[in-house]
């Protein structure tokens, strides 16, 4: 009796051919070996999260939905959070990558001018990779892709009598040309457009006041401020949460406008804006009518005079207890034969 079982093995090469068709399938493009000289390359982090940034900016303009609010992007842009892109850079045991690890990498991108980062609060991070017709430019009109991609074409494939060249051209073009945003970001018509952000205005924003790449600003650059100027907009808002814990987050890039207008129109400086706050926020009366930086520049001039009055602010008053007139405690303490 024969008792021999017959096993089968998948074929290596169908596998290989599965998964290479597999990663054609969702597109891509060019990365050039002239990167491996960069020494910031060397970085696994940073080249990665490069990368990434790549592979899910806009190939084509397209209008995306990203936390429920609009974008019009452009080619070269994505709309993301740092949240978002740590989940995508993980150690060997898949912990994520850090929000404030990814800012400090996006921040040296900015640095090295390769990309610009725009965040709008609480509707994420536009992101504009520059020069990016250079990363997307089209392989099909390459000498070296044509003799390549017409030798790959004349070789017998496995799918043709199943696939067709129907078929074969809709996979084609798919892989080849397109490559809009992250998996997060849906198509939507040009009729829902509400809440557009036209890349033109914010470069040339940007090129006008270069110090607000790594701060925070808005599309056009109506209200804006420096890193150090959200830093010290933060630094009020942690202490407005000391007294008020439920107060929610602010509009940060109209708190930066207000502590960047403190220091260029008002002379004042960020030491100085801190320390008059810190105060303010300890003071029985001023900690809460205080409450926001434009409410501090208003009221700068009568905090600066009280503050140099009382350097330290006095707190409020204790409630007086109720008075005993039976309670004979104090008697206590009196020699004997007093009473």
């Amino acid at each position: 009796m024969n008792t021999a079982e017959i096993l089968n093995f998948p074929d290596r090469q169908d596998q290989f051919r599965s998964n290479r068709m597999e990663n054609q399938k969702t597109g891509y493009i060019p990365l050039y070996r002239s990167i491996k000289k960069k020494l910031w390359a060397k970085d696994v982090y940073l080249r990665a999260l490069w990368d990434n940034l790549l592979l899910d900016a806009a190939r084509q303009p397209y209008t995306a939905v990203f936390k429920g609010n609009s974008w019009k992007l452009q080619p070269g842009q994505l709309v993301v959070t740092s949240d978002d892109l740590g989940l995508a850079l993980c150690d060997r045991k898949g912990i994520p990558t850090g929000r404030h690890a990814v800012e400090r990498m996006l921040a040296f991108f900015v640095k090295e001018k390769m990309i610009l980062v725009q965040t709008v609060h609480r509707k994420g991070t536009l992101i504009t990779i520059l020069n990016y017709a250079e990363y997307a430019e089209k392989i099909g009109n390459l000498p070296e892709h044509n003799t390549a991609h017409i030798s790959e074409h004349n070789k017998p494939s496995d799918d043709a009598a199943s696939e067709g060249d129907a078929a074969h051209n809709g996979e084609h073009n798919t892989a080849h040309h397109e490559q809009e945003g992250n998996n997060k970001n849906k198509k939507i018509s040009s009729s829902e457009n509400s809440d557009e952000f036209p890349n033109d205005v914010t470069e040339k924003f940007l090129s006008r006041h270069p110090d607000a790449i790594g701060g925070i600003y808005t599309p056009a650059g109506k209200l804006w401020g420096t890193a150090d100027d959200l830093k010290t907009a933060k630094f009020i808002f942690g202490r407005v949460l000391i007294i008020n814990s439920t107060v929610k987050d602010p509009n940060w890039p109209d708190w930066a406008n207000e502590v960047r207008l403190m220091r260029e129109i008002d002379g004042r400086t960020l030491s100085e804006i801190c320390s008059l706050y810190d105060w303010a926020s300890r003071h029985y009366f001023w900690k809460s009518n205080i409450l926001s930086p434009d409410k501090l520049r208003k009221q700068w001039n009568t905090l600066t005079i009280q503050k140099s009055q009382q350097p330290n602010p006095p707190q409020a008053r204790p409630a007086k207890a109720e008075l005993d007139w039976y309670n004979r405690d104090w008697a206590d303490s009196l020699p004997p034969g007093t009473l």
